[in-house]
């Protein structure tokens, strides 16, 4: 049996979830192709997954890590972006004759459920993303009339585009979610899915390599780590597209580092090709890149877990009952509704990337340690959901599919 998985390669929160269902699939004698780009391709090839790389998608960002609507619009707007889009559809095509799969597989990826609809394929695909939204207004500063007018055409033009999306992702035959069931669902204001496809949709749960219990005590990680035994520890996990990355992790070292040595700060700069040797500076141990068994001992062993609110990490600290201090990707509409989201679930904090600095991020820390509730309901959400079950479902789920397929 051949299953051909497509992931979103923008960041490494697709990629990773897949890699569990991809490393299941074949421990089940599988034979899978992963098709990605970006950030994905580099993950995918270090996973020694068989990888083919496909046309990249993505957005525009400043050097802040802010996403860039008029600059997305100028270099990917809709002539451009819809040739791109058409020439990624294209490689789908082509990638997806030449292995010949039973089924596809698409983490966020439209063009792989067009690709494969038109080859008469079917589709199994994994979102937590069903209704995107642009911004109406920037965060940053006041606005020209130019500006201003730049936005409502925008936001006009998106409601059409959001539609068309929607469209395409109605096209697969099961739409598997990596969330939480109901009352504790993080993307729950992203997930406005049309009742007429409510049908398709299944709950399967956090994705991710591992659950507490697969891993050595937590005494034993901190001995094997060389952490500090007493200190309360905070590790931040840096992720995203590479500007995005290097911005926040810059300003995090700085902060770090001036803090108080009472803490001991792990941080992991997201660099799929960096060094997995770290690095120390007095009571900052940093990494360019941790990999997945070592993310999960650290996630283990943490007290509190700093990140930007994409899906993935939120996931993954929850899952390990670890709460939270959010710093969204400014203007990214996603991440904002995560964060808010899981303020209102009361397992996080949520700080505007505009707002970081050493006294915000000290009295946020303080707020989660001096306080039982956060860790509580961390706690609490980590056994809603068993991790063997997500992987086990969305695996079963593909197989049953390709196998009637066949």
């Amino acid at each position: 049996m051949r299953v051909y998985v497509a992931a979103c390669g923008l960041g490494l929160g697709h990629i990773s979830r897949s890699t569990p269902i991809v490393e299941e699939l074949l421990s089940r004698g599988v034979e899978v192709v992963v098709s990605t780009y970006l950030d994905g391709l580099d993950y995918a090839k270090a996973r020694g997954f068989k990888v083919v790389e496909t046309v990249p998608i993505g957005f525009r960002v400043k050097n802040d890590g802010t996403v860039d609507f008029k600059q997305t619009a100028a270099r990917s707007g809709l002539s451009i972006g819809l040739r791109r889009f058409l020439k990624q559809v294209t490689a789908e095509i082509r990638n997806i004759k030449r292995f010949r799969p039973d089924i596809v597989f698409s983490d966020s990826r439209a063009s792989s459920i067009v690709a494969a609809r038109l080859l008469g394929i079917p589709v199994i695909l994994m979102l937590n993303q069903f209704r995107i939204e642009v911004v109406r207004r920037p965060s940053s500063g006041n606005l020209s009339l130019m500006d201003r007018l730049f936005f409502l055409i925008t936001n006009i033009f998106w409601n059409f585009v959001r539609t068309l999306i929607a469209g395409v992702w109605a096209q697969s035959e099961l739409i598997l979610i990596p969330d939480f069931p109901y009352p504790y669902t993080i993307s729950l204001g992203n997930l406005a899915i049309p009742r007429r496809y409510k049908g398709r949709v299944r709950f399967v749960g956090p994705v991710v390599h591992k659950s507490p219990r697969d891993l050595p005590s937590k005494d034993v990680i901190v001995k094997e780590f060389s952490l500090s035994e007493d200190k309360p520890k905070v590790y931040a996990a840096v992720s995203g597209p590479r500007v995005e990355r290097r911005y926040l992790g810059d300003t995090l070292c700085k902060i770090f580092q001036s803090m108080p040595q009472e803490y001991e700060f792990i941080l992991s700069r997201g660099n799929p090709r960096g060094d997995t040797k770290p690095t120390r500076n007095s009571n900052v141990l940093t990494y360019e890149w941790l990999d997945d068994e070592a993310q999960f001992k650290i996630l283990k062993a943490a007290d509190i877990v700093i990140g930007r609110s994409g899906h993935g990490i939120i996931m993954k600290a929850l899952t390990f009952g670890k709460p939270l201090i959010l710093i969204p990707t400014p203007d990214h509409t996603e991440q904002y509704g995560n964060a808010r989201r899981a303020v209102q679930l009361g397992v996080a904090i949520m700080l505007d990337q505009s707002g970081l600095n050493k006294e915000n991020l000290s009295r946020s820390i303080v707020g989660i340690l001096s306080s039982l509730e956060f860790k509580t309901r961390a706690e609490g959400l980590s056994s809603v959901w068993p991790r063997h079950s997500s992987v086990g479902v969305a695996t079963d789920s593909i197989l049953s599919l390709a196998e009637t397929n066949r």
